[in-house]
């Protein structure tokens, strides 16, 4: 199913990996230096503080140029970018603090309510590529303002319930899932757009800026150099670890995110899914192909590779997947077709989501963030001891 073959050990080498290299560290002592301080501020002080307080506006670094052109690369690589924040929502589900209050809310324990409340994180994502930040009317902002208020509502009656508040270092760790895999996976799929990482990045800091994140705490930094640290350090001490140690807890919501979202995407598995994000992280024994090592790290011939304990379908999408993405995302006519299919699937989700009609009946298969004026809809939160 892909272009490599089988070693001994069972890890996959291919021919076309001259070019590809692994997630690069920090260049110099300094940067690395500056990455710990940030990841020490982040997870001392960070889990202290609540909503950054600030007003609704821009911040004076907002780049409009650069913001523009990152909305505009969203058309052009939106397949990858999808299955990176799915791999992010995934992800943030390793982390303790963001688990719990997902807990307490109850909007993602179930197929049901995981598929309301990802449709919903997919169409205020899209809201947020497609629509005129320029424009104050437009439903960028109004997207903006009702996820932040969603954020203070949940924040608030969790910290009433004992699962604690939403803090900085939540938000920026949330930051990474959209972020992250994307942007410090590129060169897996041989995206060396190095304009896409820096527009890209901004975009996502100044996102974080809006939705409550201090410039202090946000992991996207004042460029693409200063987030890759960031962003890197946060991977290798954050999500690593975490995704190679997960609960129970982690199993059963990210079985309830991708059974809700089967209902979009029917191609869409449990262990598919999980060995992606798990080898995005470059979780040890998640390995795929013979590049998918850190730069200086070798193989350890005695790992067990978790490919060979996966379900034969899911083996099959794993190789289908990375083969599509690694070798030949690069080329225009299978960009196009890639993401024409995540644009149908979008317009069936919005206009006709057969597969949830089906399953969840018309009324509730049907989910919207604005209402028919253009105002916003409100966020419905479901507490354990209602």
């Amino acid at each position: 199913m892909t272009n490599g073959v089988s070693t001994d050990s069972g890890e996959h080498e291919s021919s076309a990996s001259g070019k590809m290299h692994s997630a690069q560290a920090p260049n110099n002592g300094h940067n690395d230096a500056e990455a710990e301080q940030y990841l020490e501020h982040l997870l001392k002080d960070g889990s202290q503080e609540g909503d950054s307080g600030s007003e609704l506006e821009l911040p004076p670094w907002f780049d409009e140029q650069l913001f523009k052109r990152a909305q505009g690369y969203f058309s052009t690589y939106r397949f990858v970018m999808n299955a990176g924040m799915l791999a992010g929502l995934i992800s943030v589900l390793a982390v303790p603090s963001i688990l719990r209050v997902l807990a307490c809310t109850r909007q993602s324990s179930t197929a049901f309510t995981a598929y309301r409340r990802y449709v919903r994180t997919i169409f205020h994502t899209q809201s947020w590529y497609n629509n005129s930040v320029a424009d104050r009317k437009s439903k960028f902002w109004t997207s903006i303002a009702a996820v932040r208020q969603a954020h203070a509502r949940s924040s608030h009656a969790c910290a009433r319930r004992g699962a604690g508040q939403i803090t900085q270092k939540d938000l920026a760790l949330t930051q990474f899932g959209f972020i992250g895999f994307i942007t410090l996976g590129a060169h897996r799929i041989q995206l060396y757009d190095n304009d896409f990482l820096e527009a890209t990045t901004h975009m996502w800091r100044v996102l974080g800026y809006l939705l409550g994140i201090k410039d202090e705490y946000n992991i996207c930094g004042r460029n693409w150099a200063e987030s890759k640290t960031r962003l890197d350090i946060v991977m290798r001490k954050v999500y690593e670890p975490a995704l190679e140690h997960t609960t129970e807890e982690f199993y059963r919501m990210t079985e309830a995110l991708i059974q809700g979202l089967w209902h979009v995407n029917t191609m869409l598995s449990v262990g598919a899914n999980i060995f992606f994000t798990k080898r995005l992280a470059c979780v040890k024994g998640y390995e795929y192909y013979s590049f998918d090592h850190r730069v200086g790290e070798k193989r350890d011939p005695q790992q067990r590779l978790y490919y060979y304990d996966l379900k034969l379908w899911d083996r099959l999408i794993v190789s289908y997947g990375l083969f599509i993405v690694t070798f030949l995302h690069k080329y225009a006519i299978v960009r196009w077709y890639l993401n024409f299919r995540v644009w149908l699937v979008d317009l069936l989700t919005y206009y006709l989501p057969y597969i949830a009609i089906w399953k969840f009946g018309v009324k509730s298969a049907y989910v919207r963030i604005f209402r028919k004026g253009g105002e916003a809809q409100e966020f419905s939160l479901g507490f354990k001891d209602d």
